[in-house]
C-alpha cells in the first residue's frame, strides 16, 4: 500500500500527563547544554568551594568540645575586619550581623546553628553567587534566541505544549544547572556536618538549616532565571544577550561601589549601614545578598526590610513575562 493512502492515524502510545509536558522540553534542553565542554569545567570549577566549606564544618566540630578551640575558631570567623584592608574603621563581620560572640559561646545549642548557617551563607553569598553568573551567560542567551532565530520553537509548540510550558521547561534547565551548584552542595555539606557531629542534638539544633538552604536556593534561583531568559527571548542574537547579562551585573556593581563610597566621603557614614539601608537596591549582587542574609537568620530584626522582597518578586514576574510574550508573539506572528 503506499504511504500516501494511509493518512492520518490516530496516535495510540502511551500519552505523558499534560502537567508534565514542560519535562520534554527540560530534558532536551538539559542534554544540549551538557555537551559543552566549558559548561562542564566551569561546574566543576563552582563545586570545588564545597571543600572549603566542608573544612570549616570540620574545624568547628573538632573544636566542638574544646572551649578554647571554640572560642579561636568563633572569633577568627566573625571578629575579621570587611573588606579588602583591615582597617582600624572597618566594621568587623560580627558587627555587620549584629552577632555577640560572648554570647554565642555561652549557648552551645545556639553556637552550632550560628556557625553552620554562617558558613553556609558565605558559601552561597561569594564563590556560588559568582558560579551562577558565569553558568548562566554561558547557557541562558542560546536557550531561547538560538530557537526564535532557527524557529526551532516550532517543533516544540506543534505539540500540545503552551508557550508558558516552553518558557518554564527552558527555566528548568536552568534551575537543575544552579541546583548543581547550590542546593546539592549545600545539602551535602549539611549532611557532612551532621555525621561529623559529635553529639545527636546536632539534628535538633540545626534541623531548619534544610529548609533554609532550599528558601536561598529559590531566593538565587528565581530572579536571576527570569531575567536570564527575558534578555534570550528580547534578541535573536545569542551574543546580545550574553552581553546585556554580564554588563547588567558589572554595570550595576559599580554604581554600586561609587554611590556608596560618595555617600560615605560626604556623610562620613558607616559603611554597613550603606550596605543595607541606601544603595543596595541599585545591584542585583547586593540585594540577593541581603535576602540570603536573612534566609539565614543573620539579619538583626532592626535591619529587616521588606522592599528587597518585593522588587526581587516584581524582577522576577517581569521576568517570566518578558519571555512569555515574546515566545506567544512571535508564534502567533
Amino acid at each position: 500500500m503506499p504511504i500516501l493512502d494511509l493518512g492520518y492515524r490516530p496516535w495510540k502510545g502511551p500519552l505523558q500527563p499534560a502537567w508534565t509536558r514542560w519535562l520534554v522540553v527540560a530534558s532536551t534542553g538539559i542534554s544540549l547544554v551538557w555537551r559543552g565542554t566549558w559548561l562542564k569545567r566551569v561546574l566543576i570549577l563552582a563545586v570545588v568551594p564545597v571543600l572549603a566549606a566542608l573544612t570549616g564544618f570540620v574545624i568547628f566540630e573538632q573544636s566542638v568540645n574544646q572551649p578554647e578551640q571554640r572560642r579561636d575558631f568563633l572569633r577568627a570567623m566573625f571578629e575579621q575586619r570587611e573588606g579588602r584592608r583591615r582597617l582600624n574603621n572597618q566594621p568587623t563581620v560580627s558587627d555587620r550581623f549584629n552577632i555577640d560572640v560572648d554570647e554565642v559561646l555561652r549557648s552551645p545549642e545556639k553556637t552550632r546553628h550560628v556557625a553552620w548557617s554562617f558558613m553556609l551563607f558565605a558559601f552561597f553569598r561569594y564563590p556560588q553567587t559568582f558560579g551562577m553568573i558565569v553558568i548562566l551567560g554561558l547557557v541562558s542567551p542560546r536557550l531561547i534566541s538560538y530557537d526564535l532565530r532557527s524557529r526551532g520553537y516550532l517543533l516544540y509548540l506543534s505539540r500540545p505544549l503552551t508557550p508558558w510550558e516552553y518558557v518554564w521547561g527552558k527555566a528548568c534547565v536552568l534551575f537543575f544547572l544552579l541546583a548543581m551548584i547550590t542546593t546539592v552542595p549545600a545539602l551535602i555539606v549539611y549532611s557532612a556536618g551532621i555525621l561529623l557531629s559529635s553529639s545527636p542534638e546536632a539534628i535538633l539544633q540545626t534541623w531548619d538549616l534544610p529548609l533554609r538552604i532550599l528558601v536561598a536556593s529559590l531566593t538565587l534561583m528565581l530572579p536571576t532565571t527570569a531575567v536570564a531568559l527575558a534578555f534570550s527571548s528580547m534578541t535573536q542574537e545569542s551574543r546580545f544577550a550574553g552581553f546585556a547579562w554580564f554588563a547588567t551585573w558589572i554595570m550595576t556593581t559599580i554604581t554600586y561601589g561609587v554611590l556608596t563610597s560618595l555617600t560615605m566621603i560626604r556623610d562620613q557614614s558607616d559603611p554597613t549601614s550603606l550596605l543595607r539601608e541606601r544603595w543596595m537596591l541599585v545591584s542585583p549582587y547586593q540585594t540577593l545578598g541581603h535576602l540570603q542574609e536573612t534566609v539565614f537568620g543573620l539579619t538583626p530584626d532592626s535591619n529587616y526590610q521588606i522592599m528587597p522582597w518585593i522588587v526581587v518578586g516584581l524582577v522576577t514576574l517581569i521576568g517570566f513575562g518578558i519571555a512569555y510574550w515574546r515566545v506567544a508573539r512571535t508564534l502567533k506572528a
